[in-house]
């Protein structure tokens, strides 16, 4: 078991009720010593791309046409979020399978134990809180377990934007979920070894 996990977002808005384009899912253990590939490839870590049709469903989530400019302007690895796939996979057994995968993988989500890492508790965390809350599902964590890997970082490279400057890992793709919760991981990671 994991101690903490790394959940990015990649959404539709910038509000707690956007529409999730993907999820990705990075268990991490302090102190671990792992490549970005490492990261993204074992086992413990998760990848979800939503089925976009299946928010008809519930229309209590939202897309804004300011993030769909933003999607217009990224890379093309990036936007291939955007586009449906027959292995897309509906909100509600996305969110089913990431509350079974976090009890598969990571410390029980309570006081004193296991810790969600995020960018903003409040994007990412309560995008997800909503999204489990419309979809009538019990969220996998209990009070207070968000923490934003943005202040992690910013705290310890003396940074005030929750990055830091360098060379990016080879076959990253900005603003693909899994990628960015593996860099954000790998940045926290080598921050608190140096």
């Amino acid at each position: 078991m994991y101690k903490n996990v790394t959940i990015d977002l990649e959404t539709l808005d910038t509000e707690t009720t956007a529409k999730i384009l993907s999820i990705g899912v990075v268990p991490w253990n302090p102190g671990e010593q792992v490549s970005f590939q490492e990261l993204c490839e074992r086992e413990s870590s998760l990848y979800i791309k939503i089925d976009q049709a299946s928010f008809y469903a519930f229309p209590a989530f939202t897309e804004s046409a300011g993030t769909i400019e933003f999607w217009d302007k990224q890379g093309e690895q990036a936007r291939h979020v955007l586009e449906p796939d027959v292995n897309d996979v509906l909100i509600e057994k996305a969110l089913e399978q990431l509350k079974a995968h976090l009890k598969q993988w990571v410390e029980p989500l309570r006081r004193d134990q296991g810790l969600v890492f995020c960018r903003g508790y409040d994007f990412d965390g309560g995008i997800l809180e909503h999204a489990f809350q419309q979809c009538g599902i019990t969220p996998p964590w209990g009070y207070n377990r968000f923490r934003c890997v943005r202040t992690v970082i910013d705290t310890i490279a003396n940074t005030r934007n929750g990055y830091v400057t360098g060379a990016e890992p080879e076959g990253f793709i900005k603003h693909h979920a899994l990628h960015d919760a593996a860099m954000d991981t790998l940045t926290v990671l080598t921050l608190t070894q140096a």
